[in-house]
């Protein structure tokens, strides 16, 4: 009979591997993540798309303290310095073992409170497993992510898959599936460059499949490896099904895939059914080229849930564009929501003046 400690980090583990939103440590890397979402009621037979709103004019943009920063900021966030062409090879993580170091903690007044450790190898480097590591990436965040739009956020962990690849995810939590986890990498959480872009896109994930945005589905939770509850929850979905369930009406993440994804959805799907990796990321890297000037960045083609996620990451952090490509306009999407252009003024005020020094 398992413990409870186990049989909590053997579900983790398997919400990490085929649900969690696991995200890469630069844009130019594509990790397979979430779950084969069902095919949409309705889509176009048309393949590509054209720009259909104009920039919004009636809201002023707000100019951030911090130009110089926020640049240096997606500067780091697309730029491969390893890399001589864009690469969107990455190793994903198969199972447990591929994490050397994790460490997961609860809150209470908004500070990391009780701590769980699950990988803590003997020969890790102790002044990264120190709490006060973990602290200062969840108080950074806590910072420039107002409380209000975090109240569903009740885990923090601190991992690694070793440098590069995986630098943040996130996650249902084991208690419930209204509530969510925040997972950084604490070996690749020093380019505080990097990182700001990947907290970001990691609360890109959260804004858009938080409880009001998603309705969890608690069979698929309790039995996430019972593939019969699933494609029945996919089928019963009239909207975009996230793998988490059904999204609602009014959610970003609905609207954002009926504009943008339905044409070239049955094809991706085709290339997420792949199996082989080679044969996957091959299809992946050919889908992503054919529509490029569809995506802000490669990361970005691997589902509708990372390209919502870049995008929202691009309309916080860079300076709006002019409508040249559905890229452009993926940014301008966000402008259409007051409380999105409320929320990014705030975020960006707190940014400026919480960026670590």
């Amino acid at each position: 009979m398992q413990t409870r400690s186990v049989r909590k980090l053997a579900l983790w583990t398997f919400a990490l591997l085929f649900s969690t939103l696991a995200c890469r440590a630069a844009t130019r890397l594509i990790i397979p993540d979430t779950p084969t979402p069902a095919p949409s009621p309705t889509i176009p037979s048309t393949a590509t798309l054209q720009p259909t709103i104009p920039a919004p004019t009636a809201t002023p943009s707000f100019e951030a303290a911090c130009p110089s920063l926020l640049s240096e900021i997606m500067t780091a966030a697309t730029t491969d310095e390893t890399e001589e062409e864009p690469s969107i090879f990455s190793k994903p993580l198969e199972d447990e073992q591929d994490l050397s170091y994790m460490v997961n903690y609860t809150f209470k007044d908004d500070k990391l409170w009780k701590r769980e450790d699950f990988f803590v190898p003997e020969n890790f480097d102790k002044q990264l497993d120190r709490r006060a590591a973990h602290e200062w990436i969840w108080d950074y965040f806590a910072a420039i992510v107002p409380a209000s739009e975090r109240k569903f956020v009740t885990e923090f962990s601190a991992i690694s898959d070793g440098r590069g690849s995986v630098l943040g995810a996130v996650s249902q939590t084991f208690e419930s599936p209204t509530k969510w986890a925040l997972r950084i990498d604490i070996l690749d959480a020093s380019d505080h460059y990097s990182l700001t872009f990947t907290l970001m896109h990691e609360f890109g994930h959260l804004l858009t499949l938080k409880p009001s945005q998603v309705a969890a589905d608690e069979l698929i939770y309790y039995n996430p490896d019972n593939v019969d509850f699933y494609e029945r929850a996919a089928a019963a979905c009239p909207r975009y099904f996230t793998g988490e369930g059904c999204s609602t009406p009014e959610s970003y993440i609905n609207e954002f895939f009926n504009r943008y994804w339905t044409a070239i959805y049955p094809e991706w799907q085709e290339i997420d059914r792949t199996e082989a990796d080679a044969a996957y990321y091959g299809a992946l890297s050919d889908f992503y080229k054919t529509y490029q000037d569809q995506f802000l960045t490669d990361y970005a083609a691997t589902s509708p849930e990372e390209d919502i996620a870049e995008s929202w990451s691009f309309f916080v952090l860079a300076p709006r564009p002019e409508l040249n490509s559905i890229a452009d306009e993926k940014i301008l999407f966000f402008y259409e929501y007051p409380e999105l252009i409320q929320l990014r003024q705030e975020i960006l005020t707190r940014l400026c003046v919480e960026f670590p020094q």
